[in-house]
């Protein structure tokens, strides 16, 4: 039982982490091909639109992605199942890149799994308040003030330093909405869906 629950929840990450490792070795070759890139999209590379999530800056841009998305599934990771994971994944990315295509004109190269990790974190946010855990409600305030903050701030110029690139910070308020509908969206279809927890008596 302990080995099913783990290759439940670890697995397709186990997976991710290491397909997006594999592309920042190569990435001055995959770059140019893999980015979001808006004018490539318009010319037919669709592709793109997923990804584009999967490519990194530099080291510590995936670094922090990296350590970031360990955190949210150490902290949510037991709401994940490997079909859960995978519709968030790519469901995910391309209702994301959709958002900055059509929401975002400005913004004309797009790389990175932050936008994708507000959207898991919002669902995952959203399993612990259906399981009636307190934690959610936190965890979800705690998102939606930061892209608030975001959009009137702007990036962290900490992080834009060592990333060597403007934050995205539409994409991260449009993978906290994403997170939003996607629950609701699984939550309707039952091999998706999480479970109810009890109420406290």
């Amino acid at each position: 039982m302990k080995n099913n629950n783990f290759i439940q929840q670890w697995a397709a990450p186990i997976a991710l982490l290491v397909i997006i490792s594999l592309l920042q070795i190569g990435n001055s070759e995959f770059s140019p091909v893999l980015d979001f890139d808006r004018n490539a999209i318009y010319q037919g590379e669709w592709w793109r639109l997923f990804t584009g999530h999967l490519m990194h800056n530099n080291a510590w841009h995936l670094g922090m992605n990296f350590g970031a998305l360990i955190v949210i599934l150490a902290v949510q990771g037991m709401h994940l199942t490997v079909a859960r994971f995978l519709v968030l994944l790519i469901a995910g990315c391309l209702m994301i890149s959709l958002d900055i295509l059509f929401l975002s004109p400005t913004m004309m190269i797009y790389c990175g799994l932050s936008g994708w990790l507000h959207c898991l974190l919002v669902w995952g946010a959203l399993a612990d308040i259906v399981k009636h855990w307190s934690s959610g409600w936190l965890i979800l305030i705690g998102v939606f003030i930061k892209v608030i903050w975001e959009q009137i701030h702007g990036g962290s110029s900490e992080i834009v330093a060592l990333i060597g690139s403007n934050v995205a910070v539409d994409a991260h308020l449009f993978g906290a909405f994403t997170g939003l509908i996607l629950f609701f969206i699984m939550q309707s279809v039952p091999p998706l869906a999480v479970p109810k927890g009890l109420k406290a008596a």
